[in-house]
C-alpha cells in the first residue's frame, strides 16, 4: 500500500550497518560514500536516479526508480505519489516532463522504499542493491560509465560574434514588436577529465554553492544532468505555497557586502517586469493575502541577483490547485523566457538556434517526506562521455548591451567551470562562510 508520510525502510539491519571506511580522497564522510554509492549502483543496474542537496542543508538525499525507465508525468499535486521530477524547458509530445518515482530513496538514517515491492522492481533492486554494497565495500569493477542520450545528440555552441547577433536579433524584435523582454541563451563546451566523477563534482558544487539547490539526475537513453540552481520555481508543505522573483545579474564583489551592491535601471527594470508577472499571477488566481519580500540582492556562486520572495499561506486542498496553476502557467518562467510570454517563447524557439532540452526547465522532489521543491534548472550542464555542455542565457530589454549579455553569461559560466577544472580540490575544501 502506498505511504506518502514516511517512507518504511528495507532491511534495516543491513541499510543501517555502517559501511567499513574506504581509501577514497575523495569523499570525507558516511553520507558522501553512501551517496557516491548509490549513484553507482543506479548506473549499474541501468536505472534512473536523482541526487540532490536543497539549499542551506547538508545533506543530500537520493531516489532510485525500479521501472524500466523513468515514465513521462502528467504531474498532479494532489496525487501523493513521491518522486523526482525532471521537466525539459519547452514540454511537447516528444520531450514531456519525466517522472522519477521514489521507489528506494537515500536520506541521512540509511535506505528507504514507499511502498511494497513487486516481482519485477524485486528482481531490479536485489541488482541494485548488490551493486550498491559493493560499491560501498569498494569491490566494484571499473565504473560503469554515466547515461548518455539515445541517440548521441551534442548542442550547437555558440561563440561570441553568434551570440551577440542573437542580442541583437532579441533587440530588434523587442523595438519592433513592442515586447517588454526576451531571455536568450547558449550552450558552452568543456573537455572532461578521464578521472572526471559526477559524484566529486556534485559534492563539489554543494560544498561551493550552500545557497544553491544543488542536483545529479541521471536517466538512462536521456542523459545526466548536474546543475546548481539559485531560482525556486514553487516550494510547498502542504500549509504554505513559496515562489521567486529572480533576474538581473552582476559579478559578486569581493571586497564589500552585498547590500552596497547597486543596480541600473536596465537590471532594476528587467526584475520589476518578473515580480510584476507573477504578482499579476497570484491575483489572477484569486490571491488575498499575498506576503512579499524583497527585491534584495542574493549570491548565487560567482554572481548576484535580485530576488523578490513570495509567500501564500491556505488550506492543503487550496495549496495542491495553487501549485498545479503555478507549475502550468508560471513554466517557463519570465526569467528563463520572457514578457509576454507567448511572443518571447515563439521567438527563442525560432532563432536561439539549439534545443534547450532540460536547461531551464524545472526539477526537484514531489511529496518526498512532506515537501515539495522545484527549481528552473539553472547553472546546469549535460555530460557526455568526454565533454560537458553548459547552458547559460540573459533576459535582454531595448537597452541591452550584446558584449554585456555576452559577458553576462560567461560570468554564469563560471559557476560550473570553477568546479569542472577543480572537482576533486574543490570537494576538500571547507564551505564559505
Amino acid at each position: 500500500m502506498l505511504r506518502t508520510d514516511r517512507p518504511e525502510r528495507l532491511f534495516p539491519n543491513q541499510f543501517m550497518q555502517r559501511p567499513e571506511p574506504t581509501h577514497s580522497p575523495t569523499f570525507h564522510s558516511d553520507c558522501d560514500r553512501n551517496a557516491a554509492a548509490f549513484f553507482e549502483a543506479a548506473v549499474t543496474a541501468q536505472l534512473a536516479a536523482a541526487l540532490w542537496r536543497p539549499p542551506g542543508q547538508q545533506a543530500s538525499q537520493a531516489v532510485v526508480d525500479l521501472g524500466a525507465s523513468a515514465q513521462p508525468a502528467a504531474i498532479d499535486f494532489h496525487a501523493g505519489e513521491p518522486a523526482f521530477i525532471f521537466s525539459p524547458f519547452h514540454s511537447a509530445a516528444s520531450q514531456p516532463p519525466l517522472r522519477i518515482r521514489a521507489d528506494v530513496q537515500l536520506t541521512p538514517e540509511g535506505l528507504h522504499t514507499y511502498q511494497a515491492l513487486w516481482n519485477g522492481q524485486r528482481q531490479r533492486y536485489e541488482h541494485f542493491y548488490r551493486a550498491f554494497q559493493a560499491a560501498l565495500a569498494g569491490r566494484s569493477s571499473a565504473f560503469h560509465r554515466w547515461p548518455t542520450p539515445q541517440p548521441p545528440h551534442a548542442p550547437h555552441c555558440s561563440a561570441y560574434r553568434e551570440y551577440c547577433a542573437l542580442v541583437d536579433s532579441a533587440i530588434d524584435f523587442i523595438v519592433a514588436s513592442g515586447v517588454k523582454k526576451v531571455v536568450v541563451s547558449r550552450a558552452a563546451s568543456s573537455p572532461l577529465t578521464r578521472d572526471f566523477d559526477p559524484v566529486a563534482t556534485f559534492q563539489a558544487l554543494c560544498r561551493r554553492y550552500p545557497t544553491a539547490f544543488v542536483s545529479l539526475v541521471a536517466i538512462p537513453g536521456v542523459g545526466t544532468w548536474i546543475g546548481a540552481s539559485p531560482e525556486l520555481l514553487l516550494a510547498t508543505d502542504g500549509r504554505t505555497l513559496h515562489t521567486m522573483a529572480l533576474a538581473s545579474t552582476q559579478a559578486l564583489p569581493s571586497d564589500r557586502p552585498l547590500h552596497t551592491v547597486r543596480w541600473g535601471a536596465k537590471e532594476i527594470e528587467e526584475q520589476a517586469l518578473v515580480g510584476d508577472y507573477i504578482r499579476d499571477f497570484f491575483s489572477s488566481a484569486g490571491v488575498q493575502h499575498l506576503h512579499e519580500v524583497g527585491p534584495h540582492t542574493v549570491a548565487a556562486g560567482n554572481v548576484v541577483h535580485l530576488r523578490s520572495d513570495f509567500t501564500v499561506a491556505a488550506p492543503r486542498d487550496q495549496l495542491m490547485t495553487l501549485a498545479n496553476r503555478v507549475l502550468h502557467e508560471l513554466h517557463p518562467t519570465s526569467a528563463v523566457c520572457g514578457m509576454p510570454k507567448d511572443k518571447a517563447l515563439a521567438f527563442i524557439l525560432q532563432h536561439e538556434g539549439y534545443d534547450r532540452s532540460f536547461y531551464s526547465g524545472y526539477l526537484g522532489p514531489v511529496h518526498i517526506d512532506g515537501q515539495s521543491q522545484l527549481y528552473v534548472n539553472l547553472r546546469c550542464m549535460q555530460l557526455g562521455q568526454e565533454t560537458a555542455f553548459l547552458y547559460v542565457g540573459g533576459g535582454v530589454t531595448a537597452d541591452s548591451s550584446p558584449d554585456a549579455e555576452w559577458r553576462e553569461t560567461e560570468l554564469k559560466a563560471g559557476t560550473l567551470l570553477a568546479v569542472l577544472q577543480t572537482a576533486v580540490e574543490t570537494a576538500a575544501l571547507p564551505s564559505p562562510a
